[in-house]
């Protein structure tokens, strides 16, 4: 007897399927507006920090020399006074050297990943388009029963970014500890990167009933999925230029999960 029950696809088929709607007109110049908006976020925030940065350094400097500028300077300067010797290394050409280096690898990494996540929260203004796209392109017969408001939305968006910070703050102690550094680092960004993305786009094919049985069925295709996703978007220009990509790559995923879904009945249980 036949087996009609739809397959779902492996990885490697769902991206090289997503790549290919991903490299036409529509969907590249769809990319471009998160990718302004968040590199120009980006970059304002980095350089925000490095003045506050270079000027902490600066005023250090001054203060070594002239102990009276911390009169109409702020506590900084105040620091630097009492601590003349701290202050004066901390003036010094090699610490600021050193101090710049660090902080733009340090600084930059952590731009990186704020990007990244600020990208996500961006996109999710265009998920609505682009998984009507790939439906359109693809599982036309696939009805998408979005019915998440944008309240119940906005109160998840905070629930998970509360929980981010929680989930930061107790990783905190382990960046000091090498190579496990990178997976406290990463973890909190990736745990908010998977949440946002896969509910975002899921939200916007299935009733709630079906999501949570989405989540619970297939929690490790879609885990392994996003962590693909996680590691590409730590590439740059990837993380802020192919947001719209892994919203695709997601879709295409979450629109096969919902045929298999649907066929098999589970979605009434």
């Amino acid at each position: 007897m036949r087996d009609d029950k739809p397959i779902i696809e492996n990885e490697g088929a769902i991206f090289a399927k997503a790549l290919s709607d991903f490299f036409t007109t529509k969907f590249l110049a769809l990319s471009t507006a998160p990718f302004l908006i968040t590199a120009i976020v980006a970059f304002i925030f980095l350089y925000y920090l490095s003045g506050e940065f270079f000027d902490m350094l600066n005023i250090a400097a001054q203060a070594s020399q002239n102990p009276d500028i911390a009169q109409s300077q702020n506590e900084l300067a105040q620091f630097a006074k009492e601590y003349p010797l701290m202050a004066t290394i901390m003036g010094s050409f090699l610490f600021k050297a050193v101090a710049g280096t660090l902080f733009y690898v340090v600084g930059g990494g952590f731009a990186v990943l704020v990007s990244v996540i600020l990208a996500v929260v961006i996109v999710g203004f265009f998920t609505p388009y682009v998984v009507a796209e790939v439906q359109r392109r693809h599982y036309p017969d696939i009805e998408r029963k979005a019915t998440v408001t944008i309240g119940e939305y906005i109160l998840f968006m905070l629930k998970q970014f509360a929980l981010f910070m929680l989930f930061f703050l107790v990783s905190l102690p382990f960046y000091f500890v090498p190579l496990v550094n990178i997976v406290a680092m990463n973890a909190p960004f990736y745990f908010l990167f998977h949440r946002l993305l896969t509910r975002d786009v899921a939200g916007e094919i299935f009733d709630k009933e079906e999501m949570k049985i989405v989540f619970k069925e297939a929690k490790w295709r879609i885990a392994t999925t996003t962590l693909i996703l996680y590691l590409l978007s730590l590439i740059p220009a990837v993380g802020i230029l192919g947001q719209v990509f892994f919203v695709i790559v997601l879709a295409h995923q979450f629109f096969q999960e919902a045929a298999r879904l649907r066929r098999s009945g589970l979605a009434a249980v």
